[in-house]
């Protein structure tokens, strides 16, 4: 197996490397597989000293004296059935004779006590440099202890890696992005487990089930372990009685158990006992304790050597179990109905359905489909084939949809053949592709059963439509007086709150959403509609973006990153990527969004569309125009006819790739026309932005415009765009830097790094080079490697100093003299003073201070001109 890059560890590695330089010893601790090998590895690889030797402590080995070290050792070393002190002197002269030389021990735990003797006393002698892992919680010899315990050796314990770890790490190995619901998973399954992860990913690529889909990889989450991960498994768990296999087995069905209820079913001492060898973890949950496996691939093995009529049996007495208990967990009541899915038990459709109400609020739309296919069956009535039909038609399975639908409504009433027409209209108006009008549908219905008139219980979905298509104020009026109802349905109420944080967001109406996306998140979770909960969420960022206050966010992403379910890592990918977009950090939106896009093929919604356009805006704000514009292109092609209101997104798209294709001016056209058409319908905070934008790539005619809308708005973003747009038609370089310093503060990094290139380019213009080199400066900080636009090239036009010159003033800004400068050049002072002379009075420069400010910051730009 070929060896994976050392990654996502150099933080640790720095310190391990500091603690050998400083103190000459370092000990690596850790659970099994965590990458302690790896790092000593990395750590001996880029010893400077000579290298004594590498061993690697083993089970075997440890009950023979010297065992571990015996081939570093000269034969005569080693000579006798049984090593005293003479023996241990022999092999500490024999491996402290590289003096300064590194040591290294792997598993030192499995340590025989000579060996560790050794070890301890090379440590305590300052002989040779010891570099030392062993595993957490295993019991190491005594000698191997006092390192850290007597003497002061630095301890460093590595911990698994977390999900963005694992997403770095595995794109390294594979050449490319995975998709989000493919990080998770493996992450999850692998438990943060370097070396399980290589096994499981290894395997699983072998199989053909991992596999690359266009740009991205892709798992299906069906594990089948590899012969070498079971076996790895295998050693770990080890020998088992029966009692404490049937302990694993319990949790392998359906982990967490409570462990009162465990040790009911199986007895206190066999939990005890595994838990003792550290096979399942006994973690608090509120009032009562609950048992789990310590690591998931434990119930892939322990599942894999059971039968399926031991399985079936299992889950139907654990459901029992649960029964007995009266359900007092708010989640009983669906594990009960997962459990019974695959069991022996009688199946109950109500139970089912309100399990599958319970699975969409957690976003395991998968589980829900799977719960409401189970109840149809099971002689489920209308409100199991409503709730399918919702969650096929949230994945885009709009005929599969109609066709549940079509088989209710033969035997509906009105108010559920109500439900069934909005559903219809939902999905026929933003999910079908191409999609088709739904407002036909409830015109349709109105004509059969309202003579024609205006039915209210539509009123939910006809604001979504008409927001959507960009008439902003009509819907907000529709949804808020939805939302004023006393007793407005739970799915009205969330259509309701999606509609105003879309159309708030855009427009800036009001205050700023969180309490109403709170009140509708909570709406869908005992809706039909469930699945709505993420787009209701996202409405909160996009409104924080265009309000330019990308910091009050943070509680949101949290919320979106918990999320479960296989649907739950694109979203959360897509709310990463809104958050680094807004933020500056232009690669990390790129990545994000990588993971995401393929999960939402065609126009997926809306969404397909939509965060390919905010692809093509990172690209173009990192200056890359050819792939700015093929996302541009792309995001046109996919872009939904239906869903007007974030056309600002989409003129941002193509502006940002004119800008990185070196036309700024098309840039500025581009935002203009875009900020007309949100002026027209109503989306106010959008045309904010938009003008922004202008600015940032030289628009000097947005004062006016930019005031109105701040006096109506009175956001941040609106008051810092105006400041911006005010500097920068004034030529005020000091305004601008004013005005980067409060962006910066509010969190807008890259647009506050165009304003102080701005500022710089001012500066330059007027000849006063020392505020544009500051000003330069201060922009490359800000901008760092997240963006090149057009502000940013244009600061770095090249100052007219010679080689000679700037390295003399660069010497100089050392804190060498003139007389330093000249000995280190070897030249004469003369010559030196002669040229800072030269400089200071080409550039207007008052003194060799200033001139060493401009020297540093040229040093940076264009190629310098030849020296005189």
């Amino acid at each position: 197996m070929k060896t994976w890059p050392f990654t996502e560890r150099d933080d640790v590695l720095d310190a391990a490397a500091a603690a050998l330089r400083e103190r000459g010893a370092v000990v690596l601790g850790g659970p099994a597989g965590v990458g302690k090998s790896r790092l000593a590895r990395e750590l001996v690889a880029r010893s400077t000293g000579p290298v004594v030797g590498t061993v690697r402590a083993t089970a075997s080995a440890q009950e023979i004296p010297l065992g571990a070290l015996v081939d570093l050792l000269p034969r005569a070393t080693v000579d006798g059935a049984s090593p005293g002190v003479d023996h241990v002197r022999a092999a500490l002269d024999a491996l402290g004779a590289a003096r300064g030389g590194l040591l290294a021990v792997d598993d030192a735990h499995l340590l025989d006590d000579a060996s560790a003797t050794v070890v301890h006393q090379l440590r305590r002698s300052g002989r040779v440099r010891v570099l030392v892992t062993l595993r957490s919680g295993e019991p190491p010899p005594d000698a191997v202890t006092a390192l850290w315990k007597d003497e002061d050796v630095p301890r460093i314990e590595l911990e698994p890696f977390a999900e963005d770890q694992t997403a770095v790490l595995l794109a390294a190995v594979l050449g490319g992005p995975l998709e989000a619901r493919t990080v998770r998973l493996l992450h999850r399954t692998a438990g943060g487990n370097v070396l399980w992860l290589r096994h499981l990913v290894e395997g699983e690529r072998a199989a053909g089930r991992l596999v690359r889909t266009g740009p991205t990889w892709a798992w299906t989450g069906e594990v089948d372990l590899s012969p070498a991960l079971r076996d790895l498994l295998d050693a770990r768990i080890g020998t088992l009685t029966d009692r404490q296999r049937r302990v694993l087995e319990l949790l392998a069905v359906a982990e967490p158990l409570g462990l009162g209820m465990l040790g009911t079913l199986v007895g206190e001492d066999a939990v005890e006992d595994v838990a003792e060898r550290g096979l399942v973890a006994v973690l608090p949950d509120g009032a009562r304790w609950e048992v789990r496996l310590a690591h998931p691939l434990y119930g892939e093995s322990v599942r894999s050597a059971m039968s399926v009529p031991r399985v079936r049996r299992i889950r139907g007495e654990i459901s029992v179990a649960l029964s007995r208990t009266g359900g007092r967990r708010a989640g009983d009541g669906l594990r009960r109905a997962v459990l019974d899915l695959g069991s022996d038990r009688p199946l109950d459709p109500d139970e089912l359905v309100r399990a599958s109400v319970q699975a969409s609020g957690l976003r395991d739309f998968v589980l829900a489909e799977r719960l409401l296919r189970a109840a149809i069956a099971a002689g489920g009535g209308f409100e199991a084939k409503l709730g399918l039909a919702h969650l096929l038609d949230y994945e885009m399975r709009v005929e599969e949809a109609d066709a549940i639908l079509a088989e209710a409504g033969a035997e509906a009433t009105d108010e559920e053949r109500r439900q069934a027409v909005v559903l219809r209209a939902l999905s026929h108006h933003f999910q079908l592709d191409p999609p088709r009008p739904g407002e036909e549908l409830l015109a349709d219905d109105e004509a059969r059963h309202h003579d024609g008139r205006r039915d209210p219980a539509y009123d939910g979905i006809r604001a979504m439509m008409i927001g959507s298509a960009g008439g902003v104020d009509e819907a907000i009026g529709v949804a808020e007086g939805i939302l004023a109802l006393p007793d407005a349905p739970p799915d009205d109420v969330a259509l309701a709150a999606f509609v105003l944080g879309l159309c708030g967001a855009v427009s800036g109406h009001g205050d700023p959403l969180a309490p109403l996306i709170e009140r509708g998140i909570d709406a869908a979770a005992v809706a039909t509609n469930a699945a709505v909960a993420t787009n209701i969420g996202y409405m909160e960022l996009l409104d924080a973006d265009l309000r330019g206050e990308p910091g009050r966010v943070g509680a949101r992403l949290e919320w979106a990153r918990g999320l479960t379910g296989p649907q739950a890592p694109m979203f959360a990918a897509l709310y990463e990527a809104r958050v680094a977009r807004s933020t500056g950090r232009s690669h990390a939106a790129i990545r994000a969004l990588a993971s995401a896009l393929p999960s939402f093929p065609g126009h997926g919604g809306g969404w397909g569309g939509w965060g390919t356009a905010l692809l093509a805006q990172c690209h173009g704000v990192l200056g890359d125009g050819r792939a700015a514009r093929a996302a541009a292109e792309e995001a046109e092609r996919r872009r939904h006819p239906h869903i007007g209101v974030v056309g600002f997104e989409y003129d941002l798209a193509r502006a940002w790739a004119a800008a990185a294709s070196g036309s700024p001016r098309e840039a500025v056209e581009t935002c203009r026309r875009g900020a007309q058409a949100a002026r027209g319908n109503g989306a106010l905070a959008a045309e904010v932005l938009l003008l922004q934008t202008a600015v940032r790539c030289g628009d000097r005619d947005q004062s006016d415009r930019l005031g109105k809308l701040h006096r109506r708005l009175g956001s941040t973003r609106s008051r810092l765009a105006l400041a911006h747009a005010t500097a920068l038609a004034g030529h005020d370089p000091e305004g601008l830097l004013a005005v980067a310093a409060q962006l910066d503060e509010a969190g807008l990094v890259l647009e506050a790094a165009d304003a102080a290139a701005q500022a710089a380019a001012a500066a330059r213009a007027d000849r006063r080079l020392v505020l544009a080199s500051e000003a330069e400066q201060r922009a490359r900080t800000l901008a760092g490697d997240e963006a090149r636009t057009p502000a940013l090239v244009e600061a770095e036009a090249p100052v007219p100093l010679s080689a000679r010159e700037r390295e003399i003033a660069l010497l100089a800004g050392g804190g060498l003299t003139n007389r330093q400068i000249a000995e280190r050049l070897h030249v004469s002072v003369r010559t030196v003073e002669s040229h800072v002379y030269r400089a200071c009075t080409r550039l207007g420069l008052p003194d060799r201070a200033a001139l060493v400010t401009v020297a540093r910051g040229a040093a940076r730009t264009a190629p310098s001109s030849p020296d005189d």
